[in-house]
């Protein structure tokens, strides 16, 4: 939770708030803004297959203890930048890190936990990453940058959470027992074996094309709804407000949606996920001022248990399991982080013809999402996979 919250959270998620300092510093367009951004995600189209063969191969520990300790040293290097050039190339080594923290973290749980467990604790390792996240767009512009005395510092103050977690990671953390080693998840995978068996699956495969419309949507949204706030005349605190909201709504929403699909199944509750945020970014446009509220919190709620279900759905993919997890979470991620890489510079330049216009864009990807549903199976709810079926 900790490795997760501070990669994937607090690292990445200060960012778009601090986007408006940046850009007067470094004198960077809304596009240029949006590619930045969206290079984050393009490295784990490099990383994200490779960090699920590495942990598969060599084991969380090890993989842990090298992603935490580059996650902060990148981190930090971001706030060096002095122009677009340096900006993005250190926003590209820290998005290899971040890329590979979802390939690799969730897989713990398939080590530590049953199959019963998958789904209530691969949501508490999404509920921290929403918490950290809170507390960067919260705190990262309006306090700590004027505290610390600009954006550079905050990134400089923010990479050493991750450095010292790579050190408690080779202190403390265990392998698994003998005992353990019995279980398919612990077993360690040659590279070969895990890409044929993983590439060979058309259910992973569906999953990841589904994760490439979706991550594509949210990362441009998240990305370019502060500057919309602010551009449409939100005080600086509101829009950060704003964001910080989204991201606790997310949070609010995790471990419900995740005990609803439990019960009703989790393909059904993740394409009731998507829907939500389609509603949610194609009525944009249409809503103002309190409204906005309403909007981005209902919809960021039914969106929050999306990582978390599309987890177990990996894990229960056949012939996945736990013994393949980490490959195949790191083919899906790498596909999904291509959406993720595209949509920002895109989406923000339809800001030219309205300040709304990306919303529908991104509304537009999501949606295109819904009818592959159909060609995933059936998923089975927390009782049926408790009793075996």
């Amino acid at each position: 939770m900790l490795a997760y919250g501070i990669i994937t959270g607090a690292e990445r998620a200060c960012m778009p708030v601090l986007f408006k300092q940046i850009s007067l510093d470094l004198n960077l367009s809304i596009v240029n803004l949006g590619t930045i951004w969206g290079l984050d995600p393009l490295a784990g189209i490099f990383v994200g297959l490779p960090g699920g063969l590495l942990v598969d191969r060599l084991g969380i520990k090890r993989t842990m203890v090298v992603v935490c300790f580059l996650a902060g040293i990148f981190s930090a290097l971001r706030g060096f930048s002095t122009n677009f050039a340096t900006m993005a190339g250190s926003t590209f080594l820290f998005g290899m890190m971040a890329a590979m923290a979802p390939a690799i973290v969730p897989k713990t749980t398939t080590v530590w936990f049953k199959k019963e467990q998958l789904g209530l604790t691969n949501s508490l390792i999404f509920i921290a990453s929403s918490v950290f996240a809170m507390a960067a767009t919260l705190t990262s512009a309006t306090v700590l940058s004027p505290w610390l005395g600009g954006w550079q510092n905050v990134l400089f103050l923010l990479g050493a959470p991750a450095i010292l977690l790579s050190l408690i990671w080779w202190i403390t953390a265990r392998d698994p027992d003998k005992r353990d080693r019995e279980i398919g998840a612990t077993v360690q995978v040659p590279f070969r074996e895990a890409l044929s068996v993983v590439m060979r699956n058309k259910e992973v495969w569906v999953l990841a094309l589904i994760t490439f419309l979706v991550w594509a949507s949210w990362m441009g949204l998240s990305g370019y709804l502060p500057l919309y706030l602010r551009n449409i005349g939100w005080k600086p605190i509101q829009a950060d407000s704003a964001v910080t909201a989204v991201n606790g709504a997310v949070l609010a929403g995790s471990i419900p949606m995740v005990l609803a699909a439990g019960r009703f199944g989790y393909k059904k509750m993740l394409f009731i996920s998507v829907a939500g945020s389609v509603l949610g970014m194609g009525l944009m446009p249409v809503v103002h001022g309190g409204a906005i509220w309403v909007l981005l919190i209902v919809s960021s709620f039914l969106r929050s248990g999306a990582s978390a279900l599309t987890n177990v759905l990996i894990f229960e993919a056949p012939g996945i399991g736990g013994k393949y997890a980490g490959t195949a979470m790191g083919l899906v991620r790498s596909v999904g982080m291509g959406g993720a890489f595209f949509s920002p510079p895109v989406g923000n330049s339809f800001a030219d013809a309205g300040a709304a216009m990306p919303f529908l864009f991104w509304a537009g990807l999501a949606l295109l999402s819904l009818p592959m549903f159909i060609l995933l199976r059936k998923s089975k709810n927390a009782a049926e996979i408790k009793a075996g079926f």
